[in-house]
């Protein structure tokens, strides 16, 4: 089974329902302070209260904006890559983790900025 839009589907959906399944104790403020897991800036690291208070938000963030994910996983699913422009296929398999990711990140630090 050789095919890119199952591929591409699959991981984007993947990719998201285990950003989310990640998020969810960062929400729930159940991570303690640490430097392997969760939102890891300098400002998180200068007080137990930053760190919940910027964690919490970051996962909140990072459900939101799985929704890209998923959403290209759907499509994916639906649209046949052959039938798009040339080069929608890798944009729509890379694109929206990554953009995802980088909103998530602006959007922590600008919030971490106003602790």
């Amino acid at each position: 089974m050789n095919d890119p839009n199952l591929t591409l589907g699959i991981a984007n959906i993947g990719i998201a329902v285990l950003t989310i399944v990640l998020s969810i104790p960062l929400v729930m403020r159940k991570i303690k302070i640490n430097r392997f897991y969760g939102v890891r800036i300098p400002k998180s690291f200068s007080s137990d209260t930053n760190w919940y208070e910027i964690n919490a938000y970051g996962g909140r963030q990072l459900i939101i904006w799985s929704i890209l994910p998923l959403a290209a996983g759907i499509m994916c699913l639906f649209v046949r890559i052959e039938n798009l422009n040339r080069g929608l296929g890798p944009v729509l398999g890379v694109a929206p983790v990554v953009l995802a990711c980088l909103i998530t990140l602006i959007n922590t630090v600008r919030f971490a900025r106003t602790l």
